[in-house]
C-alpha cells in the first residue's frame, strides 16, 4: 500500500506596518471550509471560531495571502482552521504566533 505524506503551512509576516498570513499545502485536497484567523486572546481558544479579531475564507486569495488590516506586531496568535469531516466542528490545522524573530514590534 503506497502512502503519502502532505504538509500544511501558514507564515505571519510584516508588510508596510500589517499583519499578513501566507498558507500553502502540498495536498492534493483542500481543508473542508478552510479559514484563517488571528485572535483576541493571547491563546488559542478550544473553539477555534471564537475569540476573533479578524478572519478571512482560505479560498478568497488567488495567491494564498491576506492582509489582516491589524498593526503587524508580536503576540499576535494565528491559525488556519478547518471543518473535521463531515461537517464537523472547525479544528486547528496549523497554528503560528508573532514573535520578535519575524520582525520588529512595531504596534499590536
Amino acid at each position: 500500500m503506497a502512502t503519502n505524506e502532505y504538509s500544511w503551512t501558514l507564515e505571519a509576516y510584516e508588510n508596510q506596518g500589517n499583519l499578513w498570513l501566507k498558507w500553502n499545502t502540498n495536498s492534493p485536497f483542500r481543508a473542508q471550509q478552510g479559514q484563517l484567523h488571528v485572535y483576541n486572546e493571547s491563546d488559542f481558544p478550544s473553539d477555534p471560531q471564537n475569540e476573533t479579531k479578524a478572519w478571512f475564507w482560505d479560498t478568497n486569495s488567488s495567491d494564498n495571502t491576506w492582509n489582516t488590516g491589524l498593526p503587524w506586531g508580536t503576540g499576535w496568535y494565528c491559525a488556519w482552521i478547518a471543518e473535521k469531516p463531515s461537517n464537523g466542528p472547525y479544528t486547528y490545522v496549523v497554528k503560528t504566533i508573532t514573535d520578535e524573530s519575524m520582525g520588529p514590534n512595531v504596534s499590536k
